[in-house]
């Protein structure tokens, strides 16, 4: 509703949590170990004072407006996703849903779910996508959003896939975001009523400025025969590196560092907890 504070309401929790399930049949994974099965059952107590205050904002704005606000931000969000193409003409993103469809702007929802492509046709992880947002300041949710129906349906994920996926450990918070050349989730960007074009913008000046290739540095095939002779000259150089080990801390620079298959080599690897087993961030702490 107000962006903060989320995670506010009733949860009745029979039985505990799982790692995964299946929507149309009866498969679940549950967690292991007493902790793990009803640690999301905690109401988010701290963040209940501000509810007050939010409702308060809301209650001074007219709901018909932050609806035609809101909508207008994800419209435009939406066609200029669209319409961008890399330099051999192929489509970057890939949007879930009813955009294309008849259904009125307003029916749609604030909210935009998509996923990424290379030139070649391969995807970006969400996880990627989310570690790259994070670093420009850009807060974006990744995963299946707690709806595996929906998400299978529309990643193309069939029980065989899931049922694979889940037996090979996979679960929805992991940073295995590509299995077997298909994403096991997405990306969603929502907006609210401080939402601004600029916020918007901003958005999508990050999405073309990191995954977009232009026309001379999308053909890997011929890349891949000139390194035969030599280096290919793409005009960049690389002036610094920096690794983060643990995650929200401090990070050191080097000359030069090996490459793992999800990126730099223990690049966030690490993550504090607290005494009482909280994973310490600096969403949280500063």
């Amino acid at each position: 509703l107000f962006g903060y504070p989320t995670g506010l309401g009733a949860l009745i929790v029979r039985n505990g949590m799982v790692s995964a399930s299946i929507a149309d049949i009866d498969f679940i994974k549950r967690r292991e170990g007493i902790e793990e099965l009803f640690e999301d059952g905690t109401v988010s107590f701290l963040s209940i004072i501000s509810i007050r205050h939010g409702f308060k904002i809301l209650n001074s704005l007219i709901v018909s407006a932050i609806s035609r606000h809101t909508t207008s931000l994800a419209l435009y969000t939406r066609k200029m996703l669209l319409a961008m193409r890399h330099g051999n003409g192929s489509n970057v993103c890939i949007l879930y849903g009813h955009h294309n469809s008849m259904k009125l702007c307003h029916e749609r929802g604030p909210i935009i779910s998509f996923n990424l492509k290379r030139p070649d046709g391969s995807w970006y992880g969400y996880r990627e996508v989310e570690k790259l947002a994070s670093l420009s300041g850009i807060q974006l949710r990744t995963g299946c959003f707690c709806n595996p129906g929906a998400c299978a349906k529309y990643l193309g994920l069939s029980h065989l896939d899931l049922i694979s996926n889940t037996e090979a450990g996979h679960v929805c918070w992991d940073d295995h975001d590509i299995i077997n050349g298909k994403p096991v989730g997405a990306v969603r960007v929502s907006f609210g009523y401080m939402s601004t074009y600029e916020d918007a913008k901003k958005f999508l000046d990050f999405v073309a400025s990191s995954f977009m290739s232009p026309q001379n540095h999308i053909d890997h095939g011929n890349q891949m025969k000139g390194l035969e002779k030599g280096f290919v000259d793409a005009g960049y150089s690389l002036k610094s590196i920096t690794i983060y080990p643990i995650k929200s801390c401090g990070g050191f620079s080097a000359r030069s560092w090996p490459l793992s298959n999800n990126g730099l080599s223990h690049d966030r690897e690490w993550i504090l907890k607290s005494l009482t087993g909280e994973i310490l961030t600096q969403k949280k702490y500063r």
